[in-house]
């Protein structure tokens, strides 16, 4: 099983872990795409320590994106073949029209997975039952719990064009519940452990309600909201909610996950209790 640890940051201490590969970047925020000096320094010091290196890139505007192509093409300069995971199709475009020889990833934006955990009591019909205010919990039909295991990469028209555009790994969450994964050998999946993205959005809170310009405070904030009928807290972090993986002791049945992306320092550092 490949390791690979996920970093927002330049971190001079991670690169004396034993870490095969860094992903480095915010994979849902393009105001967090970093500059082109901390992108440098941290691309040349993973590859100083033998770490392989990974790009992380957002769904973007025409700004955003003029300043990931530039990040792109300043580690281009240095390696043609190395990882970038995509998250927008207009990227995926521009980077295959520029960058040919770049080994493109789908992102776990575009793997289209139902990833809320407390949809759980919803789609195995286990919800409470109530009868206040004359509300009926109804039954769902059986086929929507197989429907939440799957996603759309099990598409064989989808996986055709995968590997007809050379996307041959593509990035996942881990669910709450078991997991239909039915690729094709010529692509792998990369697992994201223990934070799993939920939703979403442009813009976060911060931005909405005040319309001031991004002062990343989300790299010091995390809002935790646990309600008293929830299986998983939701954790909000920028734009983005997550919730936290509880353990992963199904992973070995999933023969096509190959990697796992620690997007935690603690938990990566416990990898080997993870049962």
């Amino acid at each position: 099983m490949d390791v690979a640890v996920e970093i927002k940051k330049y971190n001079n201490s991670l690169f004396k872990e034993k870490v095969n590969r860094i992903y480095f970047a915010d994979a849902f925020c393009q105001y967090l795409i970093p500059d082109k000096k901390e992108l440098e320094k941290t691309y040349k010091t993973a590859k100083d320590n033998e770490i392989q290196f990974t790009l992380n890139t957002p769904y973007v505007t025409d700004a955003g994106i003029k300043h990931l192509l530039e990040n792109i093409e300043l580690i281009y300069k240095y390696e043609e073949t190395f990882e970038v995971v995509f998250n927008d199709w207009g990227v995926f475009y521009e980077v295959k029209k520029r960058f040919p020889k770049i080994k493109q990833i789908l992102g776990r934006l575009l793997t289209k997975q139902r990833t809320d955990p407390n949809s759980y009591a919803i789609i195995t019909n286990s919800q409470k039952t109530s009868h206040e205010n004359g509300v009926t919990i109804k039954k769902v039909p059986e086929t929507l719990y197989k429907h939440f295991q799957s996603s759309v990469i099990n598409d064989n028209i989808f996986q055709d064009f995968l590997i007809e555009n050379n996307i041959n790994r593509v990035e996942i969450e881990y669910l709450a519940w078991d997991m239909d994964l039915r690729l094709p050998d010529a692509v792998k999946a990369s697992v994201y452990y223990p934070y799993a993205h939920i939703t979403t959005t442009r813009n976060c809170g911060l931005l909405n309600m005040t319309y001031s310009a991004c002062n990343k405070m989300c790299n010091e904030i995390i809002i935790k909201y646990d309600g008293e009928d929830m299986l998983f807290p939701y954790y909000a972090v920028g734009n983005t909610v997550y919730y936290k993986v509880k353990d992963m002791a199904k992973l070995g049945q999933y023969r096509c996950i190959d990697r796992i992306v620690f997007n935690d320092l603690e938990a990566f550092h416990n990898f080997g209790e993870i049962k």
